[in-house]
């Protein structure tokens, strides 16, 4: 059985007085670039996860058109409302929950995306959550209209980005890291799902999506390995009752791998908050205060620096507006950037990017410091 672990609760800077979620401390967002991976599993195991570590939780699904959270926690209840008119969350394991599935019946929802997208922000804004240490919000599947709501209305602290080993998934998911990082939300980490089948009676296992997909995408974006959850069928039947792994069997070997998630989780939550995330191959980045200087500075964590011109700096930016996405061919030609182009700011972005705005105004570039580091010594590939 779990232990309380007061190392969970992460602090967080206090949110205005005013907002809805004043009381809350981190909203953590669980992503996928595509549905099927277990990212509503996830989720609701790692918030019953962190509840019985000790923190104080909230499970919110913003999947409005395919809701699972109900079924996950095993309650068909029906939300009521409070004194001062919001609504009481769900509580089922030690979790305050809320769904569109607890209000919209068997009823398919058929809502183009803006109507979805302010179902979420009520959820946010009218669900009465209380003191929480962590709202986990199980997001529905892609990168569209609902996602860049929730990052823009509830000062997310950060996501969970779950996936699957093969390869196709793995360049899925790097479409929703991408998004994540157009709307400078840091990933705290990783989470492969389905990583491997292990038989009961050997041992062995199986890896029936193949494998190395997680650890590929941890190593070229530098963002951690949360952990590597493996195909159970018995953990299917109690999703299906209601009854999540964590609280069916506490103290199996499945139960014990999202515990450890929780727990890796928090500690590179903590890592972000205080600034002091390690693996970040950049240390600095350093543009020449001179007005006129033209060459930025970059000192990586090997020791080895790059000197590169800010007019080839902006030529290298990866956006879709500078390079066509499915052929890679480079659009923006010398002639069209101004000589004098220079960095208005750089930004960091999670730990595994910067974000620079440029005084032609463009600044919809991330440049990724695997990406970085390539184009600038390419003799190292």
């Amino acid at each position: 059985m779990a232990h309380t672990d007061e190392s969970i609760v992460v602090g967080a800077p206090e949110r205005p007085t005013n907002s809805p979620l004043s009381q809350v401390k981190h909203v953590i967002a669980v992503g996928s670039g595509k549905g099927g991976v277990g990212k509503s599993t996830t989720a609701t195991n790692l918030a019953i996860a962190l509840s019985k570590l000790g923190a104080k939780v909230g499970l919110m699904d913003a999947d409005i058109y395919g809701p699972s959270i109900p079924k996950l926690v095993g309650s068909d209840a029906s939300p009521v409302q409070s004194a001062d008119g919001r609504v009481e969350p769900i509580v089922a394991h030690g979790i305050k929950a809320m769904s569109m599935g607890f209000l919209g019946g068997d009823s398919p929802t058929v809502w183009r995306g803006p109507m979805a997208s302010k179902v979420v922000t009520q959820f946010l804004r009218d669900v009465n959550w209380g003191e929480l240490d962590y709202l986990i919000v199980d997001l529905p599947p892609g990168t569209g209209d609902i996602q860049i709501t929730l990052a823009q209305a509830a000062r997310l602290s950060g996501a969970v980005v779950v996936m699957t080993p093969q390869v196709l998934a793995s360049n899925i998911a790097m479409r929703g890291l991408k998004m994540f990082q157009q709307v400078r939300v840091p990933v705290i980490g990783l989470v492969e799902n389905m990583s491997y089948y292990e038989c009961p009676k050997c041992g062995h296992h199986d890896a029936i999506f193949r494998s190395g997909g997680g650890e590929a995408v941890s190593k070229e974006l530098h963002i951690p390995l949360l952990g590597q959850i493996p195909l159970d069928p018995e953990m299917v039947e109690e999703s299906d009752e209601g009854t999540p792994v964590v609280v069916a069997r506490p103290d199996s070997k499945m139960a014990q791998i999202y515990f450890d998630i929780a727990k890796k989780m928090t500690h590179e939550l903590r890592s972000v908050v205080e600034g002091k995330r390690e693996g970040v191959p950049v240390q600095i980045v350093n543009v020449e205060p001179n007005a006129k200087a033209k060459i930025a500075k970059i000192s990586w964590n090997d020791g080895k620096q790059s000197l590169v011109r800010f007019f080839d700096l902006r030529m290298l930016c990866p956006c879709a507006v500078c390079v066509d996405e499915d052929t890679g061919v480079r659009k923006v030609k010398p002639e069209h950037i101004d000589p004098e182009v220079h960095p208005l700011s750089i930004q960091s972005v999670g730990n595994y990017a910067i974000k620079i705005t440029w005084s032609d105004k463009h600044d919809s570039g991330i440049y990724s410091y695997d990406y970085l580091r390539r184009a600038l010594h390419p003799q190292e590939a």
